[in-house]
């Protein structure tokens, strides 16, 4: 008779336990330390708040799986904003607006996807430099000042809510599930994980490792400059900082909740979504309390270092249950 050791050690420290555990320990900090942190208005602020990390998150997500990690995420956010609104003050047209961003986010996944996949540029150097780039278009296209863009019809359509719970923010937690679904049951999936985790046996394996990496700058730049035009539609105006530090709220939440910049992991949608949304309650503490927002940089940057720890430990905990031999 043979028995199997019990996988609770790493049932403890699965990625959405783990997420889980943050998020109750950042509600129960802010239940002490700010009075009004569970007041509607303020929940129903931190929710608008991150509509848009959330839905750069979910093909952030699908990107980290095949390998690829775009740090120009917050700047092309940025960048998708400003364009939609200097084009819809010039058209009148909020559709041609979208369009001027979508080609905008098209454009610069095309050129990170050309420097990373066919000139071999490492993804996150490659990324940072159109980090700072972009960022400078957004500067040059706005002249440095807010453009504003307020249209009231899909201003308060975005601003539609459930409580204190934002309906989009809604239909972003359906797509993570459906995210999920496809990276864990499907034939795309499948390749994905394979492209992720060892793009050489992937690439000999008869799956198109480059083409799909391309795709994925393509397609994350793309959804982030879209999220910069529904964030302007939401608000009625592009704001010079748009999108500074997005890229930190968004793959920090993944890095905690069990995704490798390297590529694959063990994290979902849904657990990212989890850790994004504990990150943002941080910021709201520090807003609460009158602290100074800078540090919430501070303690995000030894989060980043603990998840990478824990990624460690979990891989520690997880190699000898997976390697002990059955005694009886």
């Amino acid at each position: 008779m043979t028995s199997r050791p019990k996988p609770s050690a790493t049932a403890l420290l699965s990625p959405m336990a783990t997420s889980l555990a943050f998020l109750a320990i950042v509600i129960v900090c802010g239940i002490v330390f700010a009075p009004s942190f569970l007041s509607v208005a303020n929940l129903a602020s931190v929710s608008s708040g991150i509509m848009a990390p959330a839905i750069i998150l979910l093909v952030a997500c699908l990107a980290m799986t095949g390998g690829v990690a775009d740090l120009s995420l917050g700047s092309v956010l940025g960048l998708g904003g400003v364009v939609y609104a200097t084009v819809l003050q010039l058209s009148e047209s909020p559709l041609a607006g979208v369009a001027a961003a979508a080609a905008a986010g098209v454009a610069v996944g095309l050129f990170n996807s050309v420097l990373s996949v066919r000139f071999h540029i490492w993804p996150l150097i490659a990324t940072l430099g159109m980090l700072v780039a972009a960022r400078g278009l957004v500067s040059v296209i706005s002249g440095g000042s807010s453009v504003a863009a307020y249209t009231p019809e899909l201003s308060a359509a975005l601003k539609t809510a459930i409580g204190p719970v934002p309906v989009v923010l809604v239909g972003v937690v359906v797509l993570a599930v459906l995210v999920g679904w496809i990276i864990r049951y499907t034939r795309w999936g499948n390749h994905l994980r394979a492209v992720g985790g060892d793009d050489v046996a992937a690439r000999r394996a008869g799956i198109p490792a480059n083409r799909m990496r391309m795709w994925l700058f393509v397609v994350v730049a793309l959804v982030a400059a879209l999220a910069g035009s529904l964030q302007v539609m939401r608000t009625g105006a592009s704001a010079v900082n748009l999108g500074e530090g997005v890229e930190l709220l968004v793959y920090g939440a993944l890095l905690i909740s069990g995704y490798r910049l390297a590529g694959g992991g063990r994290g979902s949608a849904l657990s990212g979504l989890v850790c994004l949304f504990a990150l943002e309650l941080i910021r709201n503490i520090f807003r609460l309390r009158g602290l100074p927002l800078p540090l919430t940089d501070v303690l995000l940057g030894l989060t980043l270092i603990g998840a990478v720890s824990l990624d460690l430990v979990r891989g520690r905990v997880r190699r000898p249950l997976i390697a002990q031999p059955a005694t009886g």
